[in-house]
């Protein structure tokens, strides 16, 4: 167990650093699934490889892990979609809310959840949807 430890700091140290990005900056959209199967694989990969002084395959792995932390790095910031919709809608009295999105795709980069807007614009309710991993804004109808 203790030749696990070093590995599983280091993942966890990475994993909670992730965690903190995507709660503060992007408010829970991020695709964490491929990170957290790299950050394991980390582990085990750190014992292995690492204590058998294999550094090739050990790097590979850090390699791999950077393009899975950019791919699943949303396009627009939490704070950068209620700005757009600001700025394409003169909403009032805005809130929002995270809603789940159907995903069929076999792409772990895509969109899990997004952020439904609603506001008023003048005397006319407006519901719209943000996919930050787009930067789509679409209108919605949704029941929330």
């Amino acid at each position: 167990m203790k030749d696990y430890l070093a590995g599983a700091i280091i993942s966890l140290l990475l994993f909670f650093v992730l965690m903190y990005v995507d709660q503060t900056v992007y408010r829970n959209v991020m695709p964490l699934n491929v990170i957290i199967m790299l950050l394991v694989l980390h582990v085990i990969f750190f014992k292995y490889l690492l204590m058998e002084k294999r550094i090739l395959p050990y790097i590979l792995l850090l390699i791999l892990l950077v393009p899975a932390i950019y791919f699943s790095l949303p396009a627009l910031t939490y704070h950068e979609a209620e700005q757009k919709i600001l700025n394409s809608y003169d909403l009032e009295e805005m809130e929002s809310i995270l809603v789940p999105l159907e995903n069929d795709s076999w792409n772990p980069f895509t969109a899990t959840s997004a952020h439904l807007f609603t506001g008023k614009s003048g005397s006319e309710e407006i519901t719209l949807l943000v996919n930050t991993m787009t930067g789509e804004i679409l209108p919605s109808t949704l029941p929330y």
